[in-house]
């Protein structure tokens, strides 16, 4: 199992990933990554320079993806929470696995190897959020040992159950 960078020619792969995410939440009724809001990776013209778009890797495929942001503004503004550990912390979001390769503990993985990076790099917690009808994502981050701290609202709008880890 290979925890990487993510390179130009993952693309496809990650953007697949991202479909079948809003796919799952859509079945779901969960509004998350739907609409405007899905994810992709127009921001990222050129992902061998991006720094911070990962891929878990596991016999040679893609499995899982997660953004590693260093700092989230709406960490810092746009919140009615109240975060445990100081700075510096780092940010996980747009957290997805393959449909083909979900229950096999990659969401798992690849957060533990996002905590992984960030200890080696001095952070001193990792933050997230997730849509309040993602009980699954929340079961996840409760399991690892995340603490719900309140709500954050992404871009002053959207509504997000926020949790943190320290390390």
């Amino acid at each position: 199992m290979e925890f990487r960078l993510a390179k130009e020619l993952d693309r496809k792969e990650i953007e697949k990933i991202y479909h079948e995410g809003s796919e799952k939440l859509k079945s779901l009724g969960i509004d998350q990554w739907q609409g405007i809001e899905k994810p992709n990776l127009n921001k990222f013209p050129n992902l061998d320079k991006n720094k911070i778009v990962y891929v878990l890797e596991d016999y040679g495929k893609i499995v899982s993806t997660v953004i590693i942001y260093d700092y989230d503004i709406d960490y810092e503004k746009n919140l009615k929470a109240t975060w445990k550990s100081p700075k510096p912390y780092v940010a996980l979001h747009r957290i997805a696995t393959l449909a083909e390769a979900r229950k096999r503990g990659y969401g798992k993985k690849i957060i533990e190897f996002s905590e992984d990076f960030a200890k080696e790099n001095n952070f001193k917690s990792v933050r997230i959020d997730t849509h309040r009808k993602n009980k699954s994502m929340q079961n996840l981050l409760t399991s690892l040992g995340y603490n719900y701290v309140g709500l954050v609202y992404l871009e002053g709008k959207n509504e997000r159950f926020a949790y943190e880890k320290i390390l």
